[in-house]
């Protein structure tokens, strides 16, 4: 479980900004996560900023459009947040939703 003080990133679309900062980031199971077999509806979460470079620059870059800029969001999760079992060694998947409070805009179009 993380501490209540650990921080963690989501790379998102630029447009989507508005509406996480109004209303958090919620469990999905998206178009894309059901394209990689996800089972859950979580959130998905990167352990650090460099985590989310390499993915950016990798398979996560692949999926989304190539013309849209994205955003870099910090997380801090709160102490009782519900974490799910991941195989990979760079995410925390979240059960929970995660309130506007807990989230940093770090960059935009990054």
């Amino acid at each position: 479980m993380p501490e209540p003080s650990t921080a963690f990133y989501h790379v998102t679309l630029t447009r989507n900004v508005p509406k996480i900062l109004r209303e958090g980031l919620h469990p999905r199971r998206g178009p894309r996560s059901r394209r990689l077999g996800e089972s859950h509806k979580a959130v998905y979460l990167f352990k650090s900023r460099e985590d989310a470079a390499d993915g950016l620059s990798n398979w996560l870059g692949d999926e989304l459009p190539e013309d849209e800029p994205v955003a870099l969001i910090m997380v801090n999760l709160p102490a009782d947040t519900q974490i799910l079992d991941t195989t990979a060694d760079y995410e925390i998947v979240v059960a929970d939703s995660i309130l506007p409070a807990n989230l940093t805009v770090i960059a935009l179009n990054w």
